[in-house]
């Protein structure tokens, strides 16, 4: 064992030895360096043309109460959300009364008024937003979730087969899949 540890280090040291007894290393010349190209003179400036003057456009005095409803909508959406009604139901009031014709505002109002425990109210603003927005399908689903309260189930199945009717199969998966549950929990 000695011996084959002796041999391994007489080689190793040999190997070392070669590998240091290299010649030197010749210097390599500088190459000459090349010549700088001349600048090309730059061209006089032209005159700049005098800016055309372009009228102001004009704004839209109706768009930025739109847009600020629009903002508190989302504001309304966000109380819905979180369970926040009264609040929800205040904000979407602001809602309405700035822009009177948005459906989506009635149905939303209307589920807070549901989630509040006012469904009088609630029914009401269903039938509103289903009045101004007839293919927005949720606004039937929450009145079949109306009808089925006061066990009125036929009403209630029209409703949920007419939120499928008018129901975008790509936007309103949601509303789709959830009309099509509530529909065979009642076995219809």
């Amino acid at each position: 064992m000695l011996k084959l540890g002796l041999t391994v280090f007489l080689l190793v040291a040999f190997i070392f030895a070669i590998s240091c007894s290299s010649p030197p290393l010749e210097p390599t010349p500088t190459p000459e360096p090349t010549p700088t190209p001349q600048p090309t003179p730059t061209p006089e400036p032209t005159a700049t043309p005098e800016p055309t003057p372009t009228p102001t456009p004009e704004v839209d005095p109706t768009a930025t109460p739109q847009i600020a409803a629009l903002f508190e909508y989302m504001r309304a959406v966000r109380l819905l959300q979180v369970q926040e009604f009264d609040d929800a139901v205040t904000a979407f009031d602001l809602v309405i009364r700035k822009l009177p014709d948005f459906g989506r505002a009635y149905y939303g109002r209307g589920k807070a008024f549901y989630g509040d425990e006012r469904p009088e109210l609630a029914l009401e603003d269903f039938e509103t937003s289903i009045r101004l927005e007839p293919d927005h399908p949720g606004a039937y689903i929450e009145r079949a979730r109306l009808y089925l309260d006061r066990e009125q189930r036929e009403d209630a199945i029209e409703d949920l087969r007419k939120a499928l009717e008018v129901a975008n199969p790509i936007r309103d998966w949601q509303h789709i899949t959830e009309a099509e549950q509530i529909i065979a929990d009642l076995g219809g």
